[in-house]
C-alpha cells in the first residue's frame, strides 16, 4: 500500500515538473540572423556588443548561471564586430557531474562545444 502511494505521488510530481531539452538559438536560422534575439531570449545587459545580423556569426559558448539572483542561460556569439551575448532568465536544471560537455565553474557551468552539443534542460510548467 505504501509503495503504491509513493508511486502515485512520484507520478504526479513528474507530471507537474516537465523539462524541455534546448540549445542556444542558431545565429543562421533564427531572428539572430537579423540582429534580434528570438523570444524569450533577451540582449544580455553585460554583453560587450549588441547582436548584429551577419552571415559569419559563430556560436562561442553557453553558460548556465546558478549564482547571484537566480538561474538562467547565457549564449555567446562572435562576428566581425566582436562578441555579443543573449540570455534567458529561466529555471535550468544543473547538468549531471557525468556530463562531460558542461564544465563546473564559479557561478555556474560552461559549454564550449558545438551549438548542438551544448544542450540544457529548462523546467516548464
Amino acid at each position: 500500500m505504501k509503495t503504491r502511494i509513493v508511486a502515485i505521488l512520484l507520478s504526479l510530481t513528474s507530471l507537474t515538473t516537465q523539462a524541455a531539452i534546448l540549445t542556444c538559438p542558431d545565429p543562421q536560422t533564427t531572428s539572430l540572423k537579423w540582429g534580434e534575439p528570438p523570444k524569450p531570449w533577451l540582449v544580455d545587459p553585460f554583453s560587450p556588443n549588441r547582436p548584429q545580423g551577419e552571415d559569419n556569426t559563430q556560436f562561442i559558448r553557453a553558460n548556465i548561471m546558478v549564482a547571484g539572483i537566480g538561474r538562467g542561460v547565457v549564449c555567446s556569439y562572435k562576428n566581425s564586430i566582436g562578441l555579443y551575448s543573449i540570455w534567458w532568465p529561466v529555471r535550468v536544471k544543473v547538468p549531471a557531474r557525468e556530463d562531460y560537455r558542461w564544465i563546473d565553474t564559479v557561478g555556474g557551468f560552461v559549454c564550449t562545444e558545438s551549438l548542438s552539443s551544448c544542450q540544457f534542460s529548462v523546467e516548464t510548467d
